[in-house]
């Protein structure tokens, strides 16, 4: 699925525990890996430093690339001339409060030309002490290839238990107990494709459903009550292009997330 996996390095000691998860995905795509630095900045040379010896220890050939102009269009350079196949970014609170509108993620969502992954770290601890992955679907048929090439990436080398999640609207009342059985074998039918697929990998998964007004709201009430280590969510392009604050799922989302988040959007949207 990936052949060449460019990293953007940032300052900070959360990059640590991002790399672990853009060198995971590069080794068992067995791609080539290449470190950008965010800007010229003497920490990011560090951390570039500390990623590569991580990397070396894990079999991962890596490659630094400086960047001369503005990092987008480096990035974006990158990918035509060496045809990369994903990006991995850091998403890391601004000053201003922002996680992701205006950010470095935003903008590599909305104009790279490749698969992204940003990640952002809310527990500092090894990958490998992961246990359970939520993934909530809105739509079990955009870029099915790819997001269950990541599913079964990330819970055969961690050993994780998956769980798919689904929030359907209340219809302006409460639901009895029978309406709520009806309302999750609906659910079930509606995951059967996606947690077939999964199946027919050895991916164990179970279906998870909420009544919830808000799907952004039950996302975070669900990976929460569930303690879940990591979530795993799909950018929506309406949403990365968004830009006045406020109004955009992902931010609210990666800004309250209580699990170490995975927000990916597919080359192809």
């Amino acid at each position: 699925m990936y052949k060449r996996i460019v990293m953007i390095v940032e300052p900070g000691i959360e990059m640590d525990f991002v790399s672990s998860y853009a060198l995971l995905i590069a080794k068992l795509s067995s791609a080539q890996f290449y470190l950008v630095p965010a800007f010229r900045d003497p920490e990011v040379s560090t951390n570039i430093e500390a990623i590569e010896i991580k990397a070396e220890k894990e079999g991962v050939e890596t490659e630094h690339l400086s960047i001369e102009d503005g990092v987008v269009r480096c990035v974006n350079k990158l990918v035509r001339d060496k045809k990369m196949d994903l990006i991995v970014t850091p998403l890391k609170g601004e000053r201003d409060g922002r996680f992701f509108i205006g950010t470095l993620a935003q903008r590599l969502m909305k104009h790279a030309q490749a698969s992204v992954i940003g990640v952002r770290i809310v527990k500092a601890r090894s990958i490998t002490h992961h246990r359970k992955l939520l993934v909530p679907v809105s739509n079990i048929d955009y870029q099915f290839k790819e997001r269950l090439f990541l599913i079964n990436l990330l819970s055969k080398s961690l050993n994780l238990k998956v769980s798919l999640f689904r929030c359907t609207k209340p219809r302006g009342r409460a639901f009895d107990k029978d309406e709520v059985k009806a309302i999750f074998k609906e659910t079930e039918e509606y995951m059967s494709p996606f947690k077939g697929n999964l199946l027919e990998g050895g991916i164990q998964t179970d279906v998870r459903m909420r009544i919830c007004e808000n799907a952004t709201e039950g996302i975070l009430d669900e990976a929460m009550s569930g303690r879940f280590d990591l979530l795993f969510v799909r950018a929506l392009r309406r949403n990365v292009v968004k830009e006045f604050l406020g109004s955009n799922e992902m931010e609210e989302i990666i800004r309250r997330t209580p699990s170490n988040l995975l927000l990916w959007k597919s080359r192809s949207d």
